[in-house]
């Protein structure tokens, strides 16, 4: 990508100021949606509504054109409707707007003549030098300068290395509040629409050399050129991992997919290949794209030899199957870490080998670590995934204290004194850690479980251990982590 028009999508994701048109007053208008996201956010440069009529929103003065703002506009937020884009577009050309995201809908995606034309005006314009994201989308988010998406108020404002782009804007709204929970640090994301000028290609270009970006992602339901595409592709994985998932890929979705942003879809198996060919990491849903990007974050020394450890026979047999199918290895401990093992675990319903079956879901806690100390220290595995239950952990456990006549711990107590604990194995061992939280109490009398996961897992994995919701999750996960980095 030339550096000038690096530069000018990057005023975008930073713009000194941004002008926000459509409906800024009404409250049930997505222009109001707009400016009032980005006011609770805190966006950092100015924020200008505008409107023909002028006056006041949230006490904020309304302008009735870009020849009233005083100081620099970067970025335009469009929401009129689709006859008045070009007229407000050829009003940000005249002022010196970089670019704009136009909200819109009713353009190509809509598969009449009409729409066309609407979407090859504003097409027309974008040659003259204004940058289009859109038109049908959700718009840009980018938490270093503040500006945010819908309904991207409440996503976190913390930085971090993983850039998501989406033609979908539902999709991209998802991942910024799923990355909270994951623990994933975000330093960009847009969703980008029709894609009528600013697509999937380009913006490819733009994070392959975006210094704050280390991962990118992508959900796609078509691409203008697959070949030039596939190519961009291949460059960019050269310099940081990317995860695709690509929609439309039965004849259902493409139909879908030509309704929602005009694009066409594709035939599984030739995407597939073709992604993987060229380097990406090929997905299917948010879940396995948010589970692949926590992997490749969180795992320093991800490969393919893993050791499981869990209290339950079934757990580990199903574990273990999974791990066969994925073409994980799941090697037998030696002779000497089992006889190691056995000051442990002495009771018959244990069982030693790999995966390590505790004999029960709460052992003491010396032992679950001593035991991870072990495998870690002395077995050539690159992960240990250590499946926990919740519901004996949290509910089971503390009944029989109840019933004992015993004070019940604190929610979490027993995961707390773990966090205290791995960090410091995975840190003398150089191995990776991995954490299962299941939890099958959906009682509403048991609301708190759910509460001690959501705590427990930020704590986790500020401490650079990830938590996935079930094996299953987890497994997926370092499989398409250890492709990407073998």
């Amino acid at each position: 990508m030339k550096s000038e028009e690096w530069r000018k999508l990057d005023q975008m994701f930073n713009p000194r100021g941004l002008a926000v048109f459509g409906a800024v007053k009404k409250m049930d208008g997505w222009g109001h949606f707009m400016l009032m996201s980005h006011r609770a956010y805190g966006f950092s440069g100015g924020l200008y509504p505008i409107s023909p009529q002028g006056g006041e929103v949230a006490g904020m003065r309304v302008y009735r054109g870009l020849s009233e703002v005083e100081g620099p506009v970067d970025l335009a937020s469009v929401s009129v409707p689709a006859r008045n884009v070009s007229k407000v577009l050829r009003d940000c050309l005249k002022h010196g707007v970089v670019g704009a995201e136009i909200h819109t809908a009713g353009f190509a995606e809509t598969g009449e003549s009409q729409g066309a034309v609407l979407q090859d005006e504003i097409m027309q314009t974008a040659k003259q030098g204004l940058r289009i994201i859109g038109p049908n989308c959700f718009g840009v988010h980018c938490p270093r300068s503040g500006l945010t998406l819908l309904p991207g108020f409440d996503f976190s404002r913390e930085p971090g290395p993983v850039a998501m782009i989406s033609q979908s804007g539902g999709v991209t709204s998802d991942f910024g509040h799923e990355a909270q929970l994951a623990g994933l640090g975000i330093s960009k994301l847009i969703s980008f629409g029709n894609g009528c000028d600013v697509e999937a290609v380009e913006l490819l270009e733009y994070f392959a050399d975006d210094p704050e970006t280390g991962y990118v992602a992508a959900y796609l339901e078509g691409v203008s050129n697959g070949q030039k595409f596939l190519e961009v592709v291949k460059q960019v994985t050269r310099k940081k991992p990317v995860v695709v998932w690509k929609g439309g890929l039965t004849p259902l979705g493409s139909r879908a997919a030509m309704s929602h942003t005009g694009s066409l879809g594709g035939e599984a198996r030739v995407w597939d290949g073709a992604l993987t060919q060229a380097g990406a990491i090929s997905v299917q849903g948010i879940d396995e794209m948010m589970d692949t990007l926590m992997a490749l974050k969180y795992l320093k020394n991800v490969g393919r030899r893993i050791a499981l450890a869990g209290g339950g026979g079934a757990i580990g047999v199903f574990s273990s199957d999974l791990a066969h199918q994925w073409g994980l290895e799941v090697p037998t401990f030696s002779s000497g870490t089992q006889e190691r093992l056995k000051q442990f675990f002495t009771n018959p319903g244990s069982s030693l080998l790999n995966p390590l079956d505790t004999g029960m879901p709460v052992v003491p806690l010396e032992w679950l670590t001593g035991s991870i100390k072990e495998i870690l220290g002395n077995e050539p595995v690159d992960v240990l995934v250590l499946i926990l239950l919740l519901h004996p952990l949290e509910v089971i456990f503390n009944g029989y204290m109840e019933m004992d006549g015993l004070t019940p711990l604190p929610g979490g107590a027993y995961l707390k004194e773990l966090v205290g604990a791995l960090p410091r194995i995975k840190e003398e061992t150089g191995k990776d850690i991995v954490i299962v939280l299941e939890n099958r109490s959906y009682r509403p009398e048991n609301m708190d479980v759910e509460s001690t996961y959501r705590e427990m897992r930020v704590r986790f994995q500020a401490e650079g251990i990830p938590v996935f919701v079930s094996a299953e999750r987890a497994l997926r996960g370092i499989r398409n982590a250890a492709r990407a980095k073998n």
